[in-house]
């Protein structure tokens, strides 16, 4: 089997090491990062209101931001990251001027007026945080009504807003639960997805079992609930491609890592090296699926995005998706 860059296989872990797998498994599934240009030589926009109620999500959720750092310039050193990589959103959802102050109904403010903001600072970063997890429920839902690249883009903006919730809280919120596996054959597209995810699991389990020898006290406490998160991972996608009568794709022997890992410093870097490439594997899967296992490729999403966050310290606006 390939993975979704061509000429890249999996047994070639042992040659190009585990940066060459989670790299060629996270690249684009659809060309375009956002799908416009090919949609608009083939007619109006079907994705037009799923794309409009994410844009608009966006602006409200800018305008929050852009309320609170008004009344409370101190939150600026907290909130200011976050805030930026709304205007990125913004961008990719349709925004003209991703930069400017909206309000709640999603349309540039005709007067400037902030949104109003909370009594004090505390008051406000718990607003933001509400609307922030608001915001992720309303694109996961919308995941079952867009198409495939959008959908993608949906999953990843939520895997964002769960990055800035545990920034704003200092806590990983609870997702939800997995999807049961499915019992009906799958897509070749969603086959090859699940089976190019199961084999960045399976390079990341062995990548946490060095990374977790060359840390201790909260850090090896954080690598070894990783390691167990991504095996339990591992086991739903055997499951789930087992169920669909196709036969799990075996792990490699042993795995190349894209560096050495000499100590605590290293360890980390691998570590959030792992979760950002495996949230680019769930990204695509997002786009290669549909309904409930759709939904549970946006939640693995989602909680590699968390711990992306946790090794790394900073989040991205779409986490899985290419920076350009």
């Amino acid at each position: 089997m390939t993975t979704s860059a061509p000429g890249i296989g999996r047994r070639s872990l042992l040659s190009a090491g585990l940066l060459g797998l989670l790299t060629a498994c996270g690249s684009s599934a659809g060309g375009s990062s956002d799908g416009l240009g090919a949609r608009a030589a083939l007619g109006p926009d079907p994705d037009l209101p799923v794309r409009a109620r994410a844009l608009a999500a966006t602006r409200t959720l800018a305008a929050g931001y852009d309320a609170a750092l008004a009344a409370f310039p101190e939150l600026g050193a907290r909130l200011t990251p976050l805030r930026t990589q709304l205007d990125r959103q913004l961008t990719v959802f349709g925004a003209t001027r991703p930069g400017a102050t909206a309000t709640a109904t999603g349309t540039p403010a005709a007067s400037g007026a902030p949104a109003p903001a909370p009594a004090s600072a505390g008051a406000a970063v718990l607003t933001l945080d509400a609307t922030e997890r608001g915001t992720a429920a309303a694109r996961n839902a919308d995941l079952a009504h867009a198409s495939p690249a959008l959908a993608r883009q949906l999953a990843s903006a939520a895997a964002c807003a769960a990055q800035h919730s545990m920034l704003l809280r200092g806590t990983v919120p609870d997702g939800p639960a997995d999807a049961a596996p499915a019992t009906t054959p799958l897509p070749p597209a969603a086959l090859a997805a699940l089976q190019a995810a199961l084999a960045a699991e399976d390079a990341a389990v062995y990548a946490y079992g060095v990374i977790g020898a060359r840390l201790s006290g909260p850090r090896r406490t954080r690598a070894t609930a990783s390691y167990q998160a991504h095996r339990a991972r591992r086991g739903e996608l055997q499951q789930r491609i087992a169920a669909s009568g196709a036969v799990p794709e075996a792990a490699a022997p042993a795995y190349q890592l894209p560096a050495a890992v000499t100590g605590t410093a290293s360890a980390v870097r691998l570590a959030g090296l792992v979760e950002d490439r495996i949230c680019a594997v769930y990204a695509n899967a997002v786009q290669a699926t549909a309904g409930p296992l759709r939904a549970a490729m946006a939640a693995a999403l989602r909680r590699s995005a968390l711990d992306t966050l946790a090794w790394r310290g900073s989040g991205t606006a779409f986490p899985g998706l290419p920076d350009d």
